[in-house]
């Protein structure tokens, strides 16, 4: 009998270790690859000097390779660059420029989107401010320590912040905590005298860039967008690439949109023995805005704008002045690739980097487009009609006053409708609908405004003061008329 029960412990213990060996066996022959994941993912640390590229995650599960190359290579959910570009993150230099009053305002939300280490590797990372300060293993540079002011009411503010910290670090006033305080007023005024050396420094510590790519601390980057379209240009030749400004006849790159200079224009400009800074200190001086300066600077060295240097226009899409709400969507740019947004708010950044990574996990094969940003940023806030709302449309601008000299476009089906469009909301509804171009109206007293072109605009929600002192503005838009622009983007 005791000879049974041992036979029929036997069994069921065979039995179990048959099917854990079973199982260990499919387990290590059939399971894929592991592939990193926006929730689960894993960077090697970076070390000082070292490049790494960053690449995003495969679609599917794929073999390891091997790489005959020194260089590290981390799966992420975010691309660098396109799989056949040849100019990877390893390749730039991102200049980041912030100011003492705004640091620790608008920096934060940068440091988990914008310089995320899985997005771009943080030797590739120079900050800038007019003060030091250091945030975990973030170093900001205080660009002005070594520079002229010859303004010395200008130079206060610059001298003052370090006895303002030092005051400031407890105190409570207002409501306002430490590290929330603006710090000495005129902090505006220093923000020209960063632009040269920020630029001379940026070349000198990292003189193996191929590009320079500038942004400021209230604007957000499409990084892998940018690196794919410079991936087009030559940086031993002088590019020097933005949206467009002029000023005293100068053309410059806005610097609140960013800019990127080849590796040959910075060469051009600051690669003499002089200091670029005090050569063109008293030029400073004289002028208001540091990104006019720098482009004054790079005009004397040879070094024109844009694309297209010899042009007389020298305007392309990419790089936006404005934020993704007060920027215009036209049948023009739909297609086109986005790189930049200016005057953005923190929750911006943040939703615009949610909208890049994901771009990312998808493996997508074409860059995020103006049209990929109205859809996920703009549409879902669009109404038929919506009061309390100022859209800005602004084309034609039809009023009581001015009804018998507006010109109506040829393809008004009902130009009545036009001549009445400044008598009620639905009239000018109306009138929008009666042009096949128009995709946005808006209404206020007897102005009726409408456009061909989409932009979202601001509201005034309920409980503001401002409804208290003014009529409503009603705006509207034509959502289905946008749908049709898509087809340009198949071709």
């Amino acid at each position: 009998m005791r000879r049974f029960y041992q036979d029929n412990r036997r069994v069921p213990v065979g039995i179990m270790l048959l099917t854990v060996c079973l199982f260990l066996y499919h387990f290590a022959l059939d399971r894929p690859p592991w592939v990193s994941s926006s929730a689960s993912s894993t960077q090697t640390p970076y070390k000082a000097g070292e490049a790494t590229v960053v690449k995003p995650a495969p679609s599917a599960p794929a073999p390891a390779t091997s790489s005959t190359t020194s260089t590290t290579t981390t799966t992420t959910t975010t691309s660098s660059s396109s799989s056949s570009s040849s100019l990877t993150v390893n390749d730039i230099v991102l200049m980041f420029k912030t100011g003492a009053s705004v640091l620790w305002k608008r920096v934060p939300i940068h440091l988990t989107t914008t310089l995320s280490p899985t997005r771009i590797p943080p030797a590739n990372v120079l900050l800038y401010s007019d003060s030091p300060e250091t945030i975990a293993s973030w170093t900001f540079i205080d660009i002005l320590a070594n520079t002229t002011l010859n303004d010395p009411d200008i130079a206060l503010p610059y001298h003052q912040q370090a006895d303002h910290d030092f005051r400031q670090n407890y105190a409570e006033i207002n409501n306002v905590y430490p590290g929330d305080g603006s710090g000495p007023a005129g902090g505006w005024k220093l923000d020209k005298y960063k632009f040269l050396p920020l630029v001379q420094h940026a070349g000198r510590a990292r003189p193996d860039a191929k590009w320079y790519i500038f942004m400021e601390d209230d604007a957000y980057l499409f990084l892998p967008n940018l690196i794919a379209h410079l991936d087009r240009f030559d940086p031993q030749k002088p590019w020097y690439l933005g949206s467009v400004a002029w000023i005293h006849g100068d053309y410059f790159a806005h610097g609140g949109s960013g800019f990127a200079i080849s590796r040959k224009a910075w060469e051009m400009a600051f690669g003499g023995k002089g200091d670029v800074e005090q050569k063109y200190g008293d030029f400073t001086a004289q002028h208001g805005c540091g990104d006019h300066i720098l482009g004054h600077v790079l005009k004397e060295s040879g070094v024109g704008f844009g694309e297209h240097p010899d042009a007389e226009s020298r305007f392309s899409y990419g790089f936006n002045p404005e934020a993704h709400w007060t920027s215009w969507y036209e049948q023009e740019n739909w297609c086109k690739p986005v790189f930049s947004w200016h005057h953005t708010h923190n929750r911006d950044v943040a939703r615009l980097y949610d909208l890049e990574t994901r771009w990312g996990d998808v493996g997508a094969k074409v860059p995020i487009r103006y049209k990929d940003v109205y859809e996920a940023m703009v549409l879902p806030y669009l109404r038929e009609r919506v009061d309390w709302w100022e859209n800005g449309a602004a084309k034609y601008d039809i009023r009581s006053s001015n009804v018998n000299g507006v010109t109506v476009p040829d393809t008004v089906t009902k130009p009545q409708a036009w001549k009445e469009a400044w008598m009620s909301v639905d009239k000018c509804e109306a009138a929008c609908v009666a042009w096949g171009e128009c995709v946005q109206w808006s209404f206020y007293e007897d102005r009726c405004m409408l456009d061909s072109m989409v932009r979202l605009g601001s509201g005034i929600p309920e409980g503001d003061a401002r409804r208290q002192s003014s009529l409503p503005w009603t705006s509207g838009w034509l959502t289905r008329r946008v749908e049709h622009w898509n087809s340009a983007c198949s071709q």
